[in-house]
């Protein structure tokens, strides 16, 4: 077993020992906890759908600054092949399959695929981070509530970022191939950062996602009857936003947890109640994944063939 295999277990024993003896000390707490408006469920996994839908339609629009038109099956297959792939593999590598899927079908380098997978994480953090700076601004405003820490990150990831979107510059090629690889993955991101119409529409998918994930962790508080802020809702969805970041675990499995559990203090929510919810989500999500997946697996598998 290598070393990274071993960080991996080591970093999930870890947090789920934490998780458990968490639970075990506020035992009733969780307890209180029942599910008193079962009628939501219904609305979260038409939400969740919707994420996948979007998430697959920010992979079509991507995509065309390198003359590839994905059709619906394709774009919202391989949207629900990566989601089930991150579930079930650490650092997030439901990527791989969609990488291997264009490379057979529609000839896409891995070279241009790093590219778009490096533009989707530029352009839903940019935007998250924009979103999240202004929700701590208002959560100072209105709740009084501020972390210095959590505005910090936001602001730098932000300022980061746009710096890439404005700065970046292309990188003349080596005598290197090896090197090259990298040289073509950087450039390659200068074809989707000059086309404006796919920046505005991945932006404004992104936004919508934002509202989606806000959505789903207000329904899911009322499924427990809990009453809560949008406000609050759209600080801890944000926040948690950052496991995205050191998803070492299949699916960021008990570090958006943890994330969760650390938002939810500093805004006075019971922790018990931001965990439960957070499990809520995650257990929606796999149904709908583990349903869809082996039908679409199987779809694009056929489509394949036929190409």
């Amino acid at each position: 077993m290598n070393k990274k295999k071993i960080f991996q277990i080591l970093v999930l024993v870890i947090l789920v020992i934490w998780f458990c003896f968490y639970v075990y000390q506020h035992i009733d707490e969780f307890r209180q906890l029942k599910i008193v408006n079962a009628i939501y469920f219904a609305p979260l996994c038409i939400l969740f759908i919707l994420f996948l839908i979007t998430n697959g339609l920010v992979l079509k629009y991507l995509l065309e600054p390198f003359d590839i038109k994905l059709k619906p099956k394709e774009w919202f297959g391989l949207s629900i092949i990566t989601t089930m792939g991150n579930y079930l593999t650490p650092f997030r590598g439901g990527a791989v399959a969609r990488a291997i899927y264009l490379k057979k079908v529609h000839q896409f380098s891995y070279s241009y695929f790093l590219s778009t997978l490096a533009g989707i994480y530029i352009i839903v953090f940019l935007v998250n981070s924009f979103v999240g700076i202004f929700t701590m601004v208002f959560l100072r405003h209105f709740l009084g509530v501020s972390n210095i820490l959590i505005f910090t990150i936001f602001l730098g990831l932000f300022l980061f970022l746009l710096g890439i979107v404005f700065f970046s510059p292309k990188v003349k090629e080596t005598k290197y191939s090896f090197i090259n690889k990298f040289i073509n993955v950087i450039n390659s991101w200068h074809l989707i950062k000059s086309n404006k119409k796919v920046l505005m529409v991945t932006a404004l998918i992104s936004v919508i996602n934002v509202a989606i994930m806000v959505l789903m962790m207000f329904l899911g508080f009322r499924v427990f009857g809990v009453s809560i802020s949008l406000l609050s809702v759209l600080f801890l969805s944000i926040v948690s936003t950052l496991s995205l970041f050191i998803s070492v675990t299949p699916g960021a499995l008990g570090i958006r947890e943890a994330i969760v559990a650390f938002t939810a203090s500093v805004i006075n929510i019971p922790v018990s109640h931001a965990l439960t919810v957070s499990i809520l989500d995650r257990i929606v999500g796999l149904v709908i994944i583990f349903i869809l997946g082996p039908i679409f697996s199987y779809i694009l598998m056929n489509q394949k063939e036929n190409v």
